[in-house]
């Protein structure tokens, strides 16, 4: 039985409150109490599976908080109240300094409060961060509706560089990679855009796996017909790596994860809106393609399958 089996089999008799909003597969949970909407997310990381050997601790704990803060965001909520556990190994207790410094630049940089830490000793360093969201209007959900559009809040495609280098052994040569990778940043900006945004749209996503996984599940049961040139959504640099890499720029593009920007899915007659509204938050945002009833996501034609990522190995797996 998969990972995603059991926790499917495991969803059917978890207890959840009679107010809920967003379904338990969704990437954070939300309840009404009292006229109010609040969100709360988990997540944690573990060094031996999330780690890059050129990053440092400080950088795990900062991604860390990045990670659950950027569902927080794409959901239109603001963090609030954060809640860390971390994990050293016996011989690296002095870790637990250097990775709250980069939990705390994190929360600094987001905003809130971290209001409780947790420390362990373990076989691994690992991460987990809880974090209490406001929300000043019902969370989006996951979902889309066949005619809609999808839009992407910003380029991407850095990540993806860092991934490939990394797997062929080697240290991206940009700094700008390795910085990305070592402390990709969510958006705070994303938060008003959604609030702004919300009576258009008919769900949101993170990529926080892969872009391929995070369009498959945000329109789910349908597809995604995707038609347009990766270099008007691929980062610059993304663009020179694929010409000088041989890598297609649409596997650049869909092979992306932990970009942690938001997919937004809207009705049609609203893309030009949604659109304009992130730029004017200084996000180059652009439509990425069409919700059609269509199975997975569709690439010019070609039903796309291979791209994820294998929580088994902890590997971006890109197959023909």
């Amino acid at each position: 039985m998969t990972l995603d089996e059991i926790v499917r089999r495991l969803a059917r008799r978890v207890r959840r409150h009679p107010r809920t909003l967003l379904k338990w597969f969704d990437d954070a949970g939300a309840v009404e109490v009292g006229g109010t909407y609040l969100l709360v997310k988990v997540d944690g990381f573990a060094a031996s599976r999330a780690l890059y050997p050129w990053c440092s601790y400080g950088d795990l704990g900062f991604r860390a908080v990045t990670g659950a803060v950027s569902d927080v965001l794409a959901k239109g909520c603001r963090p609030y109240i954060y809640a860390v556990s971390l994990g050293v190994t016996p011989d690296r207790v002095d870790n637990v300094e250097e990775l709250t410094k980069g939990v705390e630049e994190a929360v600094e940089l987001y905003g809130g409060y971290l209001e409780n830490l947790d420390t362990n000793v373990g076989y691994d360093t690992w991460v987990d961060v809880f974090v209490v969201a406001e929300c000043r209007h019902r969370p989006i959900p996951r979902g889309a509706r066949p005619g809609d559009v999808v839009v992407l809040a910003r380029s991407v495609g850095l990540s993806s560089i860092a991934y490939l280098e990394f797997s062929a052994g080697r240290a991206p040569d940009l700094p700008e990679v390795r910085a990305f990778s070592c402390r990709p940043r969510a958006e705070p900006a994303v938060a008003d855009a959604v609030e702004e945004l919300s009576g258009c749209l008919s769900g949101s996503i993170d990529i926080s796996d892969t872009l391929l996984e995070s369009l498959q599940q945000l329109v789910e049961p349908y597809g995604v017909y995707l038609e347009l040139d990766p270099s008007y959504v691929l980062h610059p640099l993304a663009v020179h790596y694929s010409r000088s890499s041989g890598v297609p720029k649409h596997i650049l593009l869909l092979a992306s994860n932990e970009e942690y920007v938001p997919v937004l899915a809207c009705r049609s007659s609203c893309a030009e809106e949604v659109v304009n509204v992130l730029r004017s938050k200084w996000l180059n945002a652009a439509v990425l393609g069409t919700v059609l009833e269509i199975d997975g996501v569709t690439w010019r034609g070609t039903e796309v399958k291979g791209i994820s990522w294998d929580y088994a190995s902890g590997r971006v797996v890109v197959k023909p």
